[in-house]
Order: structure tokens, then sequence, then C-alpha cells
């Protein structure tokens, strides 16, 4: 019995190592296979939000911080090839160049004042801004007074209503208020004092957030509803779009491929229903990933490079980069190639199980990283992910190790059945002990203890302060994979009650950040499901029944 145990085991290690392998390689294919698009409208978008500080280490957050006017000038000669007009909001910090620079290229500016709590900088701003009006009359399309400071609460809708005044009686040039449509249909009578009416339609956004399916009816729809609101006055929408990485929000998906199609939609949209917009926005904004997350950052048209992030027109592939993923997954199986020869495993179901598991756990590392470089905002989520992704690596080589021995330094006999049963210890039985060398197996439990930590503190965190965080699958698979392994090796992981408190945490966490975002959102429920798999293939939980306990 124990010889069929041992083979039935060793059929089903072999099995898995090929699935992950084969799966990790086709998801990486898919991720670079490109995806059909309609075409939008013939021409240039009608305006881009242009905010200068687009590269890494700026943000207009510094009172300090500013651009020059050869950096205005680089920035708009790059917007000017997919667009005639931008959209400021401050008129500091080198933002009054635009006017000047945009005149220089043949471009329009909707130029924006920034209104905050401050009153004398907003004094500043709105002094400066009829300044430049004065001075660039036929460059300067209109003047938006104030971006979503309702919203913001950040002054009345009556001390609005003043400086709008104030700035329509100094210039002859069109006086706009921006806000979300919500907070214009609160203050209707603010549309007496501007213009026309600048509305933000941001369907990710929405408090009941649309998917890209419905995207554009949506905006539309608004947008009529706002025509009608205002009796036939002049509607722009002032900020539309979409993010191209990031959480989803219900059944709205951040991604390129989807910022791609509904820029095309969008502008094809806009013409049939003769909509005036400006797309938010010219550049990526990293800056705002401190704010908002991944997706705050993750808006623009042009990458914080100055790159285009996709094709104006043809087929998007959601990763032109895919083949990393593969060339992660070639090294992967490389190191399993020279580890196979150095341990000199000779059974042929052994090497195919370390060579798969090498393929698996090289792609996986790869999307960790492109996960990383998406989310990790400082030193200290990168130091987090570093950790992460090496723990990773040492749940898997300890797994490797074990199979390719087929043995513990425990138990005697060879085989995979010399591990049925035998017990790895949580980190806090290891601790408690003080060993001073720890054996392949204590390894396993600390990498073990380590997930169901991490598991446990990621739950918390999306059932309570998820709005701006991310569903890091990605980060579990490798550690699924290898406890999965641990499992069918006949190891018994035991843990004790920190360790069984953890795993109650991670899998009621699951079950309600999962129940929070409802079932629309794909990625909730994959990582709710991810991490109840890690809390069962941890031995993290017990069933119980009649008084008998089990894992």
């Amino acid at each position: 019995m124990s010889e069929f145990l041992s083979r039935n085991r060793s059929w089903l290690m072999t099995l898995l190592c090929l699935v992950a392998a084969l799966w990790v390689l086709a998801w990486w294919r898919a991720e670079g296979t490109p995806q059909p698009l309609a075409e939008g409208a013939d021409g240039k978008l009608q305006c881009l939000s242009y905010t200068a500080f687009r590269k890494p280490d700026e943000t207009p957050m510094n009172p300090d911080a500013s651009v020059d006017e050869a950096r205005v000038r680089e920035d708009l000669s790059i917007l000017s090839a997919r667009t005639g007009c931008v959209r400021t909001y401050s008129v500091i910090q080198g933002l009054e160049h635009v006017p000047k620079v945009a005149k220089a290229l043949g471009m329009q500016v909707l130029m924006g004042i920034w209104i905050g709590r401050e009153r004398d900088k907003n004094d500043l701003e709105i002094e400066r801004a009829i300044a430049l009006a004065r001075q660039y009359p036929d460059t300067i399309r209109g003047i938006v007074v104030g971006n979503e400071v309702l919203l913001r609460r950040e002054q009345s809708a009556q001390q609005m209503a003043t400086y709008l005044d104030r700035v329509r009686a100094a210039v002859d040039i069109p006086v706009t208020y921006a806000d979300v449509w919500e907070f214009w249909a609160e203050n209707k009578s603010l549309a007496d004092h501007v213009s026309f009416v600048t509305v933000h339609i941001l369907p990710y956004w929405e408090d009941h957030p649309v998917g890209i399916h419905d995207a554009i009816q949506h905006i539309t729809g608004t947008a009529e509803q706002m025509r009608q609101m205002f009796h036939g006055k002049d509607v722009l929408i002032g900020e539309t779009g979409w993010p191209s990485a990031g959480r989803q929000r219900m059944a709205a998906v951040a991604s390129r491929v989807n910022e791609a199609r509904f820029m095309r939609e969008f502008s094809q949209a806009a013409a049939d229903h003769h909509l005036n917009y400006n797309f938010i926005e010219g550049f990526d904004q990293p800056w705002k990933r401190g704010q908002e997350g991944a997706m705050g950052g993750n808006w623009g048209v042009f990458d914080s490079d100055g790159q285009p992030k996709f094709p104006a027109t043809g087929p998007v592939a959601e990763d032109p980069h895919w083949y990393r993923g593969w060339l992660g997954a070639a090294a992967g199986a490389l190191v399993a190639l020279w580890l196979l020869r150095v341990w000199r495993v000779r059974g042929r179901a052994t090497q195919v199980q370390l060579v798969a598991l090498g393929v698996a756990s090289g792609g996986l590392l790869v999307a960790q990283a492109r996960y990383g470089t998406i989310w990790n905002r400082d030193v200290l989520e990168w130091g987090t992910s570093v950790i992460f992704g090496l723990a990773s690596v040492a749940l898997v080589v300890v797994m490797a190790r074990l199979i390719a021995l087929g043995r513990s330094d425990r138990p005697a006999g060879g085989g995979l059945e010399s591990l049925d049963g035998v017990q790895v210890p949580s980190f806090i039985t290891l601790w408690r002990r003080r060993r001073a060398h720890f054996d392949a197996l204590d390894w396993l439990g600390v990498c073990r203890s380590f997930f169901l930590f991490g598991g446990a503190l990621m739950a918390l965190l999306l059932v309570f302060d998820s709005r701006y965080r991310g569903f890091p699958t990605v980060l579990y698979m490798l550690p699924l994979l290898g406890l999965l392994m641990a499992r069918l090796a006949g190891l018994r992981l035991v843990g004790d009650a920190e360790e069984r408190v953890l795993a109650r945490i991670c899998a009621l966490g699951a079950v309600l950040f999962v129940l929070m975002e409802g079932f629309a959102n794909t990625q909730s429920w994959v990582f709710g499901l991810t991490l109840l798999a890690l809390v069962a293939a941890a031995g993290g939980l017990r069933l119980c029944r009649r008084g008998i306990c089990r894992r």
C-alpha cells in the first residue's frame, strides 16, 4: 500500500508541476496576444490634461518643486502628436510657461486656477491667471477656476461663485468650474456664474463603478442629463478616461487594453453625440500612486518617460514585453537543470518535476517583479516585495531539495513515502526551541508561517482599507505551489495556536472582502480563493467530526 501511495503521489506531483509550468507559459503568452479593438474617431483627441510632474522623483506636493520652460516645451511637443489642446490645473510651479509654449506650437490651453483652503494662495493663482489671460487671449480658450473644490470640501459653493465672478469680470475669456457630476447636481445655482459647465465623468471611479462594456453609454447618458439639467447650457466633459493598471473595482478592470479601448470608443462616441471633452491625462503621474494606489498613477496616454502606452490604431496587447516571462521561465529551467546535476538526480519523474517547477518558478518571479513595479511606492514596499520573493524562492528550493533527495534528515529510507507523516514545525515552535541550525523541514515551517502571516495581514487590509489596494494573487501563487507539493509529498504541516489564528484570519478575511467587493470583481474572488487554498495547503485549519480532528 505504501508503494502504491508513493507512485500515486509521484504522478500527482509530476502533474502538478507540469500543469503549473504550462499555465504560467500560457498566461504570459495571453498577456502578449494582441486584442482587436475598434478604431477611434479620425483626427486627434480634443484635449489632454497636463501635469508637468511626470517623472518618478517629481511631485507638485513639494511647494518648492518647479519645471522650467524647456521642460514644458518638451512635454507639449510630445502631447502635440495626439492633441491640439492641453488642460492645466495651476499657474504656478512652472505651469505659467504653458500658454507661451502652447502658442509657439499652435496649441490651445484650458488654463486651470488651483483653488484650495488658503485664500492667499488662491488670490495669487487668480491674479497670475488673469495676467496670462490678458497676455495670451488667442491661446487660452477657457479658464477653469477650481478643480473638484466642492468634492474636497475646501470651499463653499458661495465662495466659489465669488471667485468665478471675480475672474469673469476681469477677462473676456470663457470661465468655468470643474467638478464631478454629482456635485454639479447638488449645486445647480453655480451654473449661473460660469460660461459653460465642466463635469468630470469617470466610470472607473464612480461610487458604483461601471465596467468597460457599459462605460461609454454611461458617459453619454450622464452628459445628456447635464445638458437637460442646465437647460441646454454648453457642457464640457472636463475629465474622462480609464487607468491602464491597478485594482479592479466591481466590474471595472484597470488594464492597458481597456484604456486603449475606452479612448477609441469614447472619441468616436463624442463625435457621434457632439460632445466636447478633455481626456485625462497626457502622461502617467507616478506621484499619484502615493495618494490613489497604482490606479492613480496610470491614466496617461503616454507613460512617465513620454512614450506612447499603446498604438493609436490596430490591435493592442496587455503586455508588449510578455516575452520577459518566458525568459524568466527559461532561466528557471536552466537553474533546475543545474541543480539536477549538482544533486545527481537520476529518477526521470523527479527530473521532470524539478524542471517543470523551475519553469513555473521563473515565470512567476517575473510576474511578482512586474506587480512590484506597478504597485510599490517606496523603499519599505520594495523591501517587503524582495523579502516575499526570496521567501517564495526559499520555499520552492526546499521542496525541490526534498524531492531530489526523496528523504529528510529525520526519517530513514528513500522515496517520497519516507516523508509520509513527517511533522513540519511552525516558526513559533522553532523559536521556542532556540535551535542553532535549521534543516530543510525547519525552513519549510518558517516559510509556511511567514506566508500565513502575510496572507492574514493582506486580508485585514482588504477588509478595512481596500480602496487603493490591489489583489496580489500573483505573489501567492508560488508559495501555494510549494505548499501543495509539500502536502503531496506526505508532509504533515502542523501549526501552533498562533498559526491557526492566522489561518482563520486569512479564511474569514477572504470571505469578507469577496462579499464586500461583490462577485463582479473577479480579481477579488480569485485572490480570495487563492488565500483559502493557501490556508488549506498550509494545514492551518483542522476539520473536526465527532470529536476527531484531522488536517
